[in-house]
């Protein structure tokens, strides 16, 4: 049911303004006079990358994409509902009451729809792709068809929950380091191109051979003044077009196979992404969703290219009889423990047990990981800052120092 966005005035005299779900704009206005609200101006809530359509057809929130944070929350909070034997059509109404994320909102909305209209729950997900991965559709679905939609909805809650803390543990670490770089940057182009300027005067006039540190740093000096808006630009179009060639297919790729060859950082990527394999395909296998459709759908999860290729040949040699560890082992992508954990797995019948083991394992080793690289970088940056103004401090020292030691010589 669309959701409208209304502004009036309450029977107290006073502007109000909110959003109601009405199947038009004239129900909308007839329910809001009921409550005593009237209406100045009423539209349909359109999320970013919507175009309304006159024939009641998708209205193309199949594109929208939402705050992990309100997806984590939403699931959560139908998991509860779901669990309490509140009827999904019901329960989905309430989170579309509740749910402070416009986009969201908008979203959960049109799906109550899709439901009320006969469609399960796991193709009504479906229609949102940017919003609801395969790995949510496939686990809903999984769980609407074995009954246990609730349990499902509770593990996927955990499992978000859990997505969501790690990524926030990996871009917290990084923004530190991140600001202490732009930072330097910043605080180096200011010092060549402004500060030291004003400084390396007191030499113009001086007929005294400088040293060559100091020659060194005026010529970079003189270069940022007269260019600083270049090497602005430049550092900016290096950074933007970076940002790009790693955002294409073939510039991915190479990323995702360097940054695993970086040290510190590339083992902090390969431990989350082993990770999140394992957390994923337990969540899954526990799920009952099946073996090879798990790993099609962890594939994606891992976000690296060459985990996802190896991911890919493993499951061309399981689909032929092979046992999961065999294969994962034969890449050398993965850490022994964890291919020798699932190989215990496989033999016991404990697979989703061990994999937890191992997740959890590894989530412990990614916190160590980000707080020990956080503590080597501090010093690292300030060390690298220090050095810099250290330098552009001597080059400055040495002639004043020789000029002192000329103005003291006697005559």
């Amino acid at each position: 049911m669309p959701l409208f966005e209304y502004k009036g005035v309450g029977q107290n005299g006073k502007p109000v303004k909110g959003s109601i779900e009405a199947d038009s704009a004239k129900t909308a206005r007839q329910r809001l006079k009921g409550k005593g609200v009237y209406t100045t101006d009423i539209k349909e809530r359109l999320v970013a990358g919507e175009k309304s359509s006159s024939k009641g057809g998708a209205r193309g929130s199949a594109t929208t994409k939402v705050k992990l944070r309100s997806l984590t929350l939403m699931i959560r909070q139908l998991s509860t509902l779901v669990k309490a034997r509140i009827p999904l059509n019901e329960a989905l109404a309430a989170l579309v009451e509740q749910t402070e994320d416009q986009k969201l909102r908008t979203v959960l909305s049109q799906i109550k729809e899709s439901v009320n209209e006969g469609k399960s729950l796991a193709a009504s997900c479906k229609q949102y792709p940017k919003v609801f991965t395969p790995l949510y559709t496939s686990m809903i679905q999984v769980g609407e068809a074995s009954g246990n939609l609730d349990l499902v909805l509770m593990r996927l809650a955990g499992f978000a929950e859990g997505q969501y803390e790690l990524r926030n543990k990996v871009m917290g670490a990084m923004a530190y380091p991140a600001f202490m770089a732009v930072a330097g940057i910043g605080i180096t182009i200011f010092l060549f191109a402004f500060a030291v300027p004003k400084i390396t005067e007191v030499f113009a006039g001086s007929k005294m051979a400088l040293p060559t540190l100091t020659v060194v740093m005026i010529g970079i000096s003189n270069f940022m003044a007269k260019n600083w808006i270049l090497v602005f630009a430049s550092l900016f179009g290096s950074f933007s077009l970076f940002q790009w060639y790693v955002n294409t297919s073939k510039g991915k790729d190479w990323w995702d196979a360097v940054s695993l060859k970086i040290p510190g950082y590339g083992k902090l990527r390969r431990m989350v992404a082993v990770s999140r394999f394992a957390r994923t395909l337990s969540t899954l296998i526990g799920s009952g969703v099946q073996l090879l459709d798990a790993i099609d759908i962890v594939k994606d999860v891992v976000d690296n290219a060459v985990i996802r290729k190896a991911l890919i040949e493993s499951k061309a040699s399981i689909s032929e009889g092979q046992t999961i560890a065999a294969p994962l082992k034969a890449s050398g992508q993965f850490p022994p423990i964890l291919t020798h954990m699932i190989a215990v797995g496989e033999k016991t019948g404990e697979l989703e047990e061990m994999l937890n083991v191992v997740s959890d394992a590894y989530d412990g080793q990614v916190d160590t990981a980000i707080t020990s690289m956080t503590r080597l970088l501090e010093p690292l940056m300030i060390l690298i800052m220090g050095g810099v103004i250290a330098l552009v401090a001597l080059s400055i020292f040495m002639p004043m120092m020789q000029l002192n030691n000329l103005g003291s010589m006697p005559g």
